[in-house]
């Protein structure tokens, strides 16, 4: 120990140096390792799938859906409807739920509750009319289309209070079930009573709702119902999410497209100022075109060469909803107005 202070003393400045040599480098790996950790936070955030279990119809924040021909296939999936390349990595079980209601008093009451609110020659005609709504399994994930299926309808009777139940709850051999890692789906048909596409107001409405069975998933539902069409009302819009203000700008921006009827929607955006986020591309299988002066819709007025549009087929009977982001293309610009620079236009089919 002796010898190796004398030999340190003797080349101090060399061992300094070669300690502060450690010392830097140690920081500069950490630094970078701090770095690339960052980098991974924001590239996991903007592409990062939400939950896989889903549906075309059922969300977490239940909605009612219009159905156009008074049938409607429900999906639950095991990959979320932005990423349906992203499947659940486990077996998901669940139970769905189905239920008719009737709207009254600015809300949707059960059969056992409007039993007490009409006259019995009301209530009655209420329960005849409930045989003509019908929810049954029309595709399975294991087995496929179920062949038929419809001749077994499930139909919402008194005998089991309007409500009708795939599993039961602390029965798990009952619950339906998603398969692991490849891309898998159950299909259930609603079907309504004909009749109601005759009234201006709907009166009867079917909740529809899954259940998961363990884990963190939360539940999926929406209300179903069918009434008189009115295709003045057909129309899709998009808004910018965040407040537009002078004094306050953002690195990007959520854009909601939403609306109802069945068409197409073309999205235009200024592309020296705006991208689209990628992947909202990529699950919608959508490639952007530069939008030239002969084109003879938008040309004459987005055909100088800055402008792009895709075209997305839509129909609120599956999907009421989009969302996408929109990506500075010069990082730190001001933009004072963000609206200037994309477009969202409705073609009624």
């Amino acid at each position: 120990m002796k010898r190796l202070l004398k030999l340190m003393k003797k080349n101090w400045i060399r061992v300094w140096l070669v300690a502060v040599l450690v010392i830097g480098s140690a920081f500069a790996a950490y630094a970078a390792y701090t770095e690339v950790s960052a980098v991974k936070r924001v590239v996991s955030t903007t592409a990062s799938p939400g939950q896989p279990f889903s549906s075309n119809c059922m969300t977490k924040e239940i909605s009612s859906h219009r159905l156009e021909s008074g049938a409607l296939q429900v999906t639950v999936c095991n990959y979320d409807q932005d990423f349906p390349g992203e499947y659940s990595t486990s077996e998901i079980k669940y139970i769905l739920e189905a239920e008719l209601r009737i709207k009254m008093n600015n809300g949707y009451k059960t059969f056992s509750e409007v039993r007490n609110l009409v006259s019995s020659d009301l209530y009655n005609r209420y329960v005849s009319k409930a045989a003509n709504y019908w929810i049954y399994k029309s595709e399975d994930d294991q087995s496929g289309v179920i062949q038929n299926a419809g001749s077994g309808k499930r139909m919402f009777t008194e005998d089991n209070s309007f409500k009708v139940l795939y599993g039961t709850d602390g029965d798990e051999s009952t619950y339906e079930a998603l398969k692991a890692r490849k891309s898998s789906t159950d299909v259930y048909t609603v079907r309504l009573d004909p009749a109601d596409a005759e009234n201006e107001d709907a009166l009867f409405f079917v909740f529809v709702k899954a259940i998961p069975k363990g884990g963190a998933l939360y539940d999926l539902s929406a209300r179903l119902y069918t009434n008189k069409s009115n295709e003045d009302k057909a129309d899709w819009d998009g808004s910018i999410l965040e407040s537009i203000s002078d004094t306050v700008d953002y690195d990007f921006y959520n854009y909601i497209i939403t609306g109802s009827g069945i068409g197409s929607v073309d999205i235009l955006w200024n592309k020296s100022k705006l991208e689209i986020n990628k992947f909202f591309l990529q699950e919608n299988s959508l490639s952007p075109e530069t939008i030239l002066a002969s084109d003879a819709t938008y040309g004459s007025t987005y055909g100088d060469g800055n402008w792009k549009k895709v075209t997305i087929p839509v129909n609120s009977t599956v999907k009421s909803r989009y969302e996408l982001q929109l990506y500075k293309v010069v990082k730190g610009e001001l933009i004072a107005d963000p609206r200037s620079y994309i477009v969202c236009v409705f073609n009624k089919s």
